[in-house]
């Protein structure tokens, strides 16, 4: 598996990992308290259903005031194929157009980058564990489910560098690990 995620990491550094890391996650970065829950939201993974739910926001310094943090992981190649959907009906482009430019290097977004790039930058603000819960676990969090995609959606492959990490994340789904050690196993991801 070492070798793998190497190799993974070699290929996003030649690509579009470190040329967009900046313009990608420069934004603030917040949890939510859902009842109970206190959930990182992740774009295409029920981020607007968790945020419309909010009980209390966190955002950047004050989520270091967070016990514990629960991490909704998609499926990645469900995750990919409706991010470059919704990023594509957002800008009004094409699909594969999108899928292209995408393929090529010279397009990442929110929508789209691997989920482990949001564990990233929440490392950035907070240093405790994390539980990966499945998307489906969503239902015991909140009842609002604000986007559902559309359910026609153009499918394009998704792109292995855009999902490898994530396959990688789905193997400790229900699992409570220090956020720090999915960083550390994962860091070479942007060097």
């Amino acid at each position: 598996m070492a070798q793998t995620v190497v190799k993974f990491f070699q290929t996003c550094s030649e690509n579009w990992m470190l040329k967009h890391w900046d313009n990608l996650l420069n934004t603030d970065c917040i949890v939510v308290r859902v009842g109970t829950h206190t959930v990182y939201p992740i774009y295409r993974s029920g981020s607007t259903s968790l945020e419309l739910s909010a009980d209390k926001v966190y955002t950047n310094e004050q989520i270091k005031e967070c016990d514990h943090i629960e991490v909704l992981i998609r499926d990645p190649h469900e995750r990919f194929v409706s991010g470059i959907n919704e990023y594509s009906r957002l800008n009004n482009v094409d699909v594969n157009q999108t899928w292209t430019l995408v393929k090529q290097g010279k397009l990442a977004d929110r929508h789209f980058v691997p989920q482990y790039i949001w564990l990233l930058h929440l490392s950035k603000y907070y240093k405790g564990t994390v539980t990966l819960r499945p998307f489906e676990y969503i239902k015991n969090i909140t009842d609002l489910h604000a986007k559902l995609d559309p359910k026609e959606k153009i499918l394009v492959n998704p792109i292995e560098n855009f999902v490898k990490v994530d396959r990688e994340l789905m193997k400790i789904i229900n699992q409570t690990v220090e956020l720090k050690y999915l960083i550390r196993k994962y860091k070479d991801a942007l060097s």
